[in-house]
């Protein structure tokens, strides 16, 4: 008579190694799910959330800059801040340790200024005083969500996005009719100096800002017919909706000024009535700006 043979711990050990696949397979699965349907999604609000820190980061060193300018009224010496912008983000903790890497350059674009003025048929110009204003750009590298350049210029605070731009902080420019007619229009211009630099990081870096001087180009005392704003930036569209937002608070006619812009350059045009009655007051402030790199 044949024995017969015990077969239990065979499809015990069978069926604990299968069961153990299923489960693997089920990790896997789980997994792979995750990474596809969430972690992008995790990834785009993280790098939604630093979009924000960036934002903070530009908006100190343009508010930096601005308290620069209110202590240099007051006569004091010169003075430098060092401003750290929050380079990289969009890291998801234990699914993507990886960070997203952004860029700084300084003074890399071209951006000019002129001021126009006519009096008397005679017209004066600030020349190459306010040429190459120098800039401040932020260029984001995300991964998912939409990539944003900020950029500090002529004392303005703008966000790109695609082929639009916006005005996120004001420079300081004022246009007001005053009772008795006047037009006053006060302008300090913030130009930024200093080496071309280029870095792409994903850590934190530090921009550093020392004054230079402060020259007053119009102070008020003389008042003229015409003055005209050129105004040669990449960011164009931004300057010709915050002049026209400007323009429509300043109390003018629609017939006392004109804007005309394109793809690189904006121009304000202002004409009071018969007879100087415009008072300008221009003063351009002069900063140094390098990346704080040992």
């Amino acid at each position: 008579m044949a024995r017969r043979k015990y077969t239990g711990r065979s499809e015990e050990a069978v069926s604990t190694v299968v069961s153990a696949i299923l489960l693997l397979a089920l990790v896997v699965a789980l997994i792979t799910s995750i990474n596809v349907r969430y972690v992008p999604q995790w990834t785009e609000d993280a790098e939604h959330l630093h979009m924000r820190t960036v934002t903070n980061d530009m908006a100190h060193l343009k508010s930096g800059v601005d308290l620069m300018l209110t202590i240099s009224a007051t006569g004091s010496n010169s003075f430098s801040a060092g401003i750290p912008i929050t380079m990289g983000g969009g890291e998801v903790p234990f699914f993507s340790s990886l960070s997203s890497s952004s860029t700084l350059l300084l003074n890399t674009r071209t951006v000019n200024m002129y001021v126009i003025t006519e009096l008397g048929g005679v017209n004066q110009d600030t020349g190459d005083m306010m040429k190459d204003m120098g800039s401040v750009d932020f260029l984001s590298n995300n991964d998912h969500y939409p990539n944003q350049r900020f950029s500090y210029e002529c004392g303005g605070l703008v966000l790109g996005q695609d082929n639009r731009s916006v005005m996120k902080m004001v420079p300081h420019i004022s246009v007001t009719k005053s009772l008795n007619d006047t037009i006053d229009v006060t302008f300090d211009a913030v130009k930024l100096g200093g080496l071309q630099r280029t870095m792409s990081s994903n850590s934190m870096e530090e921009v550093y800002v020392a004054s230079r001087n402060s020259v007053s180009v119009y102070d008020g005392s003389t008042l003229v017919d015409e003055i005209t704003l050129l105004v040669e930036s990449e960011n164009s569209m931004a300057w010709q909706d915050y002049l026209n937002k400007l323009m429509q608070d300043s109390n003018l006619d629609a017939d006392q000024y004109s804007i005309n812009s394109n793809s690189t350059a904006v121009v304000l045009h202002i004409s009071g009535d018969e007879g100087a009655d415009i008072r300008p007051m221009l003063n351009v402030h002069t900063f140094n700006v390098s990346l704080n790199v040992l």
